[in-house]
């Protein structure tokens, strides 16, 4: 059967000196893997659009009784030159396909995950906003989308009001500073508010928030600690490796 969808692709693996083996992240079928014979030959344009990040139409040969399908052809949907221009960008927008990878699972749908990743992936490519707001925009939306979303008005064990605290180590849960613990991470009032900003408003929205990136960070650390408790296969993301690393040489370079 052929297939025609649209698609993010979340990661390319070389298969044979011309061919590539891709994961991408269709609108209508979920995740579906895709050999691509050929692509890598000279003069073959297809081997550029199959490269982790990019927002793609593809056509493929499905067969319901073999793991890897056969790609027909692919098309540009939206490119991402800004993305790709800059480090930062770069890497944030790796983050976003390796956690979309490492949280689905194969052949189950789920359209308004698709709808995200790619408008967060068209936003970071808009030299108009704050990357790492739309980051965090992504972290908090996935959470949610996926079952888990975090408290960030009460403390899950007194159930008081809370404007200071952290993440049980033992719970995942945030818990005001009476009832921490063991925690990883400190969250004080101006992270609380930054966070309560950022989950209030609509993606198009964002770019009305004005605040400085110091006090983004560590709002981004909670979402991180909180979906990699809470979601399976997070904590296995190596970009975020990256992404931890950038917002500590950030933090250097600001302070």
């Amino acid at each position: 059967m052929l297939i025609a969808t649209n698609a993010i692709i979340l990661k390319r693996i070389p298969y044979s000196d011309t061919s590539v083996i891709c994961r991408a992240f269709t609108e209508d079928w979920g995740k579906v893997t895709i050999l691509a014979k050929g692509v890598l030959r000279p003069k073959n344009i297809t081997g550029a659009l199959l490269e982790p990040v990019n927002h793609v139409h593809i056509q493929y040969y499905n067969k319901s009784n073999r793991d890897i399908q056969i790609l027909k052809d692919a098309n540009f949907i939206q490119q991402y030159p800004i993305i790709r221009n800059n480090l930062s960008r770069i890497i944030l927008g790796l983050a976003i396909v390796e956690i979309i990878d490492k949280a689905t699972l194969d052949y189950s749908p789920y359209p308004v995950l698709y709808r995200l990743g790619w408008r967060v992936l068209d936003k970071l490519n808009d030299e108009t906003q704050n990357i790492w707001l739309v980051f965090a925009f992504f972290l908090y939306q996935l959470s949610i989308r996926l079952g888990f979303m975090p408290n960030l008005k009460s403390c899950s064990k007194c159930n008081s009001v809370i404007s200071h605290g952290g993440i049980d180590d033992y719970t995942g849960e945030l818990v005001c500073e009476k009832c921490v613990t063991q925690s990883q991470i400190h969250l004080e009032e101006n992270s609380f508010a930054v966070l309560q900003k950022i989950t209030s408003l609509h993606l198009d929205d964002l770019q009305t928030l004005t605040i400085k990136n110091n006090s983004i960070f560590n709002p981004i650390r909670f979402l991180d600690i909180f979906t990699s408790f809470h979601i399976e296969g997070l904590k296995r993301v190596k970009s975020m490796e990256m992404v931890r690393k950038l917002i500590n040489e950030e933090n250097v370079k600001n302070n």
